[in-house]
């Protein structure tokens, strides 16, 4: 089996869950499956005249990378409207794997769908680029594709009750974390964090991008609602496709009472070596978010030491199990109950900290690409017939 894999999102020099997600997949699958071959896809037009290996650190001699020399902004728009060029013109495939919902324009079969979530439409207004173009390819893919791989049961759920799809061909595939790399932080970088940031006394991290469906305004205003002493850290900023939701969130704060709004740090996008030392430092890892098809923060606190507060829907306590307190995410005062809970009481956080550890050690990439490697086999044998 010949598998092409869409590495766009590994290359974005943002890098969304997705993005880390397509990475990881590339790193693990050609050692969890020697016996496949697979080929890393991506657009490099700057490449028809300076060749530039970027997954060599992978070292796999199943792996090899194929660059098509189109600019990202006119292939986009002519895959999706036009269906030209096709994938199968650059690089010849078994098996297409879609890291990113839609594939690239092609005409082959054994397409393979990762739907991470359909946060589109639970909330519509939190994904105003998912347009009615681009829900109209959704559902014409999820009718010919061999098979749909989603990282929770919530969200195989959610894609049957909506869409006329086969069950039998949505295969629950869970991500994992890197164990190694949410391992805590030394001394000297939390303290380093901490001055750089401006981070005195204890505080609840959220980390993600600054969109509506992560539910920071009913966060800043539960925050809001505690006793003087504490501090809420946001680490993230705007998401592309929605860059007015930092600005409004700037707006919720500053409608605060000063001396709250005072106790508010917004850092933007951090490194990874600073959300590393930020978790490490943190009191409590916050993330009471409307939606979410998996939930990549709550696991990496797990497997930072840290204890959790996160929603009772969706994904996320089937990710979380009983490592996390979970509250209602639509109910500002469950939220702000839950916080001053996890501040004042040593004895839960240790004990959701211990719990988070041991539960963070069963969601590993290597799980994860085994079960990938598996769908592509399997997707390829349907599409064979």
């Amino acid at each position: 089996m010949r598998a092409v894999i869409d590495a766009r999102p590994a290359l974005d020099p943002r890098r969304t869950g997705v993005g880390v997600y397509t990475q990881q997949l590339i790193r693990h699958l050609p050692h969890e499956d020697p016996e496949g071959e697979y080929v890393a896809w991506y657009l490099h037009a700057k490449g028809l005249f300076r060749h530039k290996s970027f997954f060599a650190g992978v070292a796999a001699s199943n792996l090899t990378e194929k660059a098509a020399r189109f600019p990202a902004r006119v292939f986009g728009p002519m895959s999706s409207r036009l269906g030209v060029p096709r994938i199968e013109w650059s690089v010849s495939f078994d098996v297409l794997l879609a890291t990113n919902f839609l594939p690239p324009a092609t005409h082959r079969p054994g397409v393979v769908m990762v739907v991470h979530d359909l946060a589109y439409e639970h909330l519509p207004d939190t994904a105003p680029h998912m347009n009615d173009r681009w829900r109209r390819a959704f559902d014409r893919w999820l009718g010919k594709a061999a098979g749909v791989i989603v990282p929770s049961s919530s969200t195989k759920q959610d894609l049957i009750a909506r869409h006329p799809v086969d069950p039998d061909r949505v295969w629950v595939t869970p991500l994992g974390v890197d164990a190694a790399q949410f391992a805590p932080a030394p001394d000297d970088a939390v303290v380093a964090a901490r001055r750089r940031f401006g981070v005195d006394g204890p505080y609840a991290l959220f980390v993600g991008g600054i969109e509506p469906r992560k539910n920071l305004d009913a966060l800043v205003q539960a925050f809001a609602m505690l006793e003087p002493g504490t501090r809420l850290v946001i680490a993230g900023g705007p998401v592309r496709w929605d860059p007015g939701a930092s600005d409004r969130l700037d707006a919720t704060i500053a409608d605060l009472d000063p001396a709250a709004r005072a106790r508010i740090i917004r850092t933007g996008y951090v490194s990874d070596k600073d959300k590393v030392a930020l978790l490490t430092g943190a009191t409590l890892l916050a993330y009471p978010s409307l939606y979410e098809g998996f939930g990549f923060p709550v696991l990496e606190a797990f497997a930072a030491g840290i204890p959790v507060l996160t929603s009772n829907v969706s994904s996320l306590p089937e990710v979380a199990g009983e490592a996390a307190l979970t509250v209602d995410p639509s109910d500002a005062k469950a939220i702000a109950d839950g916080l001053a809970q996890l501040f004042d009481d040593d004895d839960l956080r240790a004990m959701l900290a211990a719990k988070g550890v041991t539960r963070a050690a069963k969601f590993t990439w290597e799980a994860t690409a085994r079960a990938t490697a598996n769908a592509l086999h399997r997707a390829h044998d349907l599409a064979a017939g």
